[in-house]
Order: C-alpha cells, then structure tokens, then sequence
C-alpha cells in the first residue's frame, strides 16, 4: 500500500498489472465531508452558541481534512489571546482569514494605495455578489500574506461541472477590481495581475471546452494568433458588460469604499442590504 500526491511523477512500471494496479483517488471532502471533519476537530473544543458548524464548513470550500484541522486550532487560538472561555463563530472567521490568506501584517500601504485596495476589492465584491447572490462573505483591507486585501467568497454548492455562463461570471468578478480602479480613480495598477492570470485561464478553458466561437478545437492545434484573437474577444465583450455595471453602481462603491478606509472590513450581510437599498431607491425614482 502506498500514498501520493503526485501520481504523474511515478515510474510506469510500478503501475502495471499486479503491481499498484488499483488506485483510489481521495479528492477534496465536498460540504458534507467538512462538516463531518469539522464535528471531529470540535468535539473536545468548548464552542459558543453562535458557532454553526454547517455555516463554517460552507464557508471552507476547497479545503482539505488538514486545513480543517488547522482551522479548529487556529479558532481556538485566537480565543485564548482574548481570554475567551468559549471558541465563538468570530475566532473562526478569523481562523478562515489565516489559513486561506496567512497571517495579519502590520505593514500599512500608504492612504492613496489604501484607497486604490479599497476600491478594487470592492469592485471584486459587487460583481460577485450580482452574479452569485448570497456568495459574498468578507470584503477586507488588512494586508495578510502576500495580498493588500481580498474578498473571501462563500459558493451555494460545491460544483463539480462548470458552464460557460458559470465561467464568464468568473471571469467578470476576476476583472471587476481593475475595471473598479479604472472608472474611480481614473487609472489601473499592478495589483490586477494575478487577476488577469486567472481571467485568461478561465477564458481558455472555454475554447477547450468548445464554448466559444472556435466551436471545437484541438488546444494543442490552436494557432497562437487565432487562439490570442479569440481571447481578446471574450474579455472585451466581458469587460464591457463589467464597465456598465460598474458605472451603474459606482456610487455604492465609493461608499463601501469610505467604510472599509475606516472599519477594513465589510460583511456580505451589509453589502447585501445596500444593494437592496438601492435598488429600492431606483424603483422610487
């Protein structure tokens, strides 16, 4: 019996009949699993009565058995720096912080950088939350690990098949920060990089899934001006339909944007009730 994560590096010949012939893949857990792992992490931890532990494990999507672990000990580290008899539903949000993004910095950008975070993951934010209602959990400014902010997202159900339309919202949201720093403040920054890293990745695995006009195609076959061609498409018709949003709502960014500047975080829940403010608002003109 053996384990591995990297069954691609193995030698052929350990592979062959009557040898490691059967193999069992151990995929991430979905919901479900977490929610069990998490129950075993927990049950000697003195927990508060706000601590919903199908809540936590939704809100944990794409982490493994190990990261759960680390999560209930993280939670109750934080507790015990606040002398905190009970583990409460705040020391695992924070405990969600750390093991996805690192650990807090006390490094501080300087106010103008603040602002331009501010206004990209808010960007990032509004996005989400029109095409995937109810996904947004955190909106913050605190610098941890490598990341001036970020947005931490919560999806309805752990999918296993993904649709072009499922891919052009991600792509949306992947740009959204950017487009958010173009419209307010007049200009982009290098902070989207890793952003368009992941839109262009996103748009190929919809020309190999023959969801663009390609219709189906040899990845391996594409000419490289064709395939750049057709990248370039899909973004600018996406970037499009982003940029109208964002001019839409840019009102409700600039005073999501004043409140992160001044708390660093913003809940979901509160970007949720602004958008239903506004829409009402609209309604009644």
């Amino acid at each position: 019996m053996a384990a591995t994560n990297r069954i691609d590096v193995l030698d052929p010949a350990l592979l062959r009949p009557g040898r490691f012939d059967r193999i069992v893949n151990v995929d991430l857990p979905d919901k479900e699993g977490r929610l069990s792992i998490l129950k075993i992490h927990a049950a000697n931890k003195p927990l508060g009565d706000d601590v919903d532990l199908a809540e936590i494990a939704g809100e944990t999507y794409g982490f493994s058995g190990a990261h759960l672990e680390n999560l209930t000990n993280e939670a109750a580290i934080f507790a015990l720096r606040e002398n905190s008899p009970l583990i409460t539903s705040k020391h695992f949000m924070e405990a969600i912080d750390k093991v996805m993004m690192g650990e807090k910095l006390d490094r501080k950008p300087v106010k103008e950088d603040l602002e331009r975070v501010a206004v990209h993951e808010t960007g990032h934010a509004l996005i989400a939350e029109i095409m995937n209602p109810g996904s947004v959990s955190t909106i913050t400014i605190s610098p941890r690990g490598k990341a001036l902010g970020y947005v931490r997202q919560n999806p309805a159900d752990d999918l296993y098949l993904q649709t072009k339309g499922y891919l052009e919202n991600q792509i949306s949201i992947a740009i959204a920060g950017s487009i958010a720093e173009e419209i307010l403040l007049g200009s982009k920054s290098t902070g989207a990089s890793n952003d368009f890293k992941q839109a262009i990745q996103l748009v190929k695995i919809i020309i190999e899934a023959g969801m663009s006009s390609l219709g189906v195609v040899d990845k391996d076959s594409i000419p490289d001006n064709i395939l750049h061609q057709e990248i370039t498409k899909i973004l600018r018709q996406i970037e499009e339909e982003v940029k109208k949003i964002i001019i839409k709502h840019q009102d409700l960014i600039k005073k999501i944007t004043e409140e992160l500047l001044i708390q660093e975080s913003f809940s979901g829940k509160e970007l949720r009730e602004l958008i239903v403010k506004e829409k009402a608002a609209c309604r009644a003109c």
